[in-house]
């Protein structure tokens, strides 16, 4: 095993991960944890290290995939890095990168020591979905690492604003015009509006709940009722609640320059009573 110093004064190693690191690395991660996202586990670190899909559990179809940590001299796992190459189209992969207080010179060394391993070849980070996270790198709340990532050469692409509700919160609403279903492929409930003479208007798709908290999918209606997408997602929230769910998050489009006050579906959900945590962005490198 190769150990590469690293830091102004060389008071960190970079090495391989080793399972010995595994409690202190759940609590990096655990650390960035978004609000409604379920607490990080050992079972989703190694669908992690294995680089498998977080649903599927398919392998992402990956070549050299690592998992390299930043200790202090004291043995604290102060950041952790996993990367590696995509033989589909030769590129590099960041997959997921974490550091103690989001410290930028911390990030900045992960990342370095990843384009080091990489070679001359376009680099994607944080583009693809973990156990642990969806893909983008929140980057509000990770300024630390984005910096990191614009000083390194990277450029911010579209991203998605990350919405979060609370229910408990919710007035009862009735839902005498909605109708709830499973949903078998994905797992989850369908719910549908539908005029008082059954004319269906609209549908959305909730995730199965975990630990309490579920993922609204996606919103569609009918062409010329989007007036109503307000009923909609009423009914939708209103399902939720009366099954005991205490909480909903949605991921919504939006581009790195966006204007969000001119985003009439980010109005509808925040007139709704979502709120908007952080806006996820996934970045490139070119060579």
């Amino acid at each position: 095993m190769t150990v590469v110093k690293a830091g102004p004064e060389a008071g960190v190693t970079l090495r391989s991960y080793s399972p010995q690191d595994r409690e202190q690395v759940l609590e990096l991660i655990d650390a960035d944890r978004l609000p409604g996202r379920p607490a990080v586990t050992s079972r989703m670190l190694d669908c992690a290290l294995a680089g498998r899909c977080p649903d599927s559990g398919e392998p992402w179809g990956l070549e050299g995939l690592c998992t390299d940590v930043m200790a202090s001299t004291e043995g604290r796992i102060v950041g952790a890095v996993s990367f590696a190459v995509r033989p589909a189209d030769g590129v590099g992969v960041l997959l997921w990168l974490h550091c103690l207080a989001e410290d930028q010179a911390i990030a900045q060394a992960l990342i370095d020591h990843t384009l080091g391993h990489c070679g001359r070849r376009t680099v994607y980070a944080f583009d693809l979905a973990t156990a642990f996270s969806f893909a983008g790198l929140p980057v509000g709340r990770r300024r630390g690492t984005r910096r990191a990532l614009e000083m390194a050469g990277f450029t911010r692409q579209e991203g998605r604003r990350y919405l979060h509700h609370r229910l408990d919160t919710l007035r009862p609403r009735p839902y005498t015009v909605a109708d709830l279903t499973d949903s078998a492929n994905p797992p989850g409930w369908r719910v549908r509006l539908r005029e008082r003479d059954g004319t269906r208007i609209g549908e959305a798709l909730v995730s199965l709940p975990v630990e309490g908290t579920a993922v609204l999918e996606w919103m569609t209606l009918r062409p010329g009722r989007h007036s109503l997408g307000h009923v909609l997602l009423e009914q939708c929230l209103a399902h939720l609640a009366d099954r005991s769910v205490r909480e909903v998050i949605t991921l919504l489009d939006t581009s790195p320059d966006s204007e969000t006050q001119h985003d009439p579906v980010g109005q509808l959900h925040l007139q709704a009573g979502f709120h908007e945590i952080d806006q996820l962005h996934t970045f490139t490198r070119r060579p």
